[in-house]
């Protein structure tokens, strides 16, 4: 699906520009993922990790413009992606239609300036408009900022994944699962 461009403005005054991603913004997506992967520990993937090449990233990119139940949206700021969010579906069965993923990644820099709100409220909008009735996701327990962001938009735990990550000096960290009914 779509997203028809916004513009919003962020706590420091700073115009962001929310919009779909399309192929020709495979190669920042990209870079914008690796960013946030390096800056934090709460994503799902490490830097080296992200192996996808930039006409694969094109491809998904164009697919998930055509689609009617995946939505990702990216935030620019001047120019440069600095975020990204999505939804997916749970799985393409009748019985999980309903029920949608949602995955969120902010470059540090632009932390604290609103823009995972904005995201958010625009895919929760978006979510409806496909028809989603729920949205869920999993956040590292000890993210205190994104579990903050996602209980400020209604987002409810409704359990807890122990030993969900595993990181490369041997230690674990638990998730959180969040859901919002729509």
């Amino acid at each position: 699906m779509k997203f028809k461009p916004k513009e919003v403005r962020l706590k420091n005054g700073i115009s962001c520009i929310l919009r779909s991603p399309g192929p020709e913004d495979a190669a920042a997506l990209l870079l914008a993922m690796k960013t946030a992967s390096e800056e934090t520990n709460y994503l799902a993937r490490y830097p080296d990790e992200i192996d996808i090449t930039i006409p694969q990233e094109q491809q998904f990119l164009h697919n998930c413009l055509k689609s009617r139940k995946d939505l990702m949206i990216c935030a620019f700021v001047h120019g440069i992606l600095v975020g990204s969010a999505g939804i997916n579906p749970i799985a393409l069965h009748q019985r999980y239609a309903h029920r949608a993923s949602f995955g969120i990644s902010i470059c540090r820099d632009y932390w604290g300036l609103g823009i995972g709100s904005h995201l958010l409220s625009a895919l929760i909008s978006g979510a409806k408009e496909i028809g989603y009735e729920q949205l869920e996701l999993e956040v590292v327990s000890e993210n205190q900022r994104a579990v903050a962001l996602y209980r400020k938009f209604g987002f409810e735990a409704y359990g807890t994944r122990e030993h969900a990550f595993k990181y490369r000096d041997g230690t674990y960290a638990s998730e959180s699962l969040m859901m919002l009914r729509l």
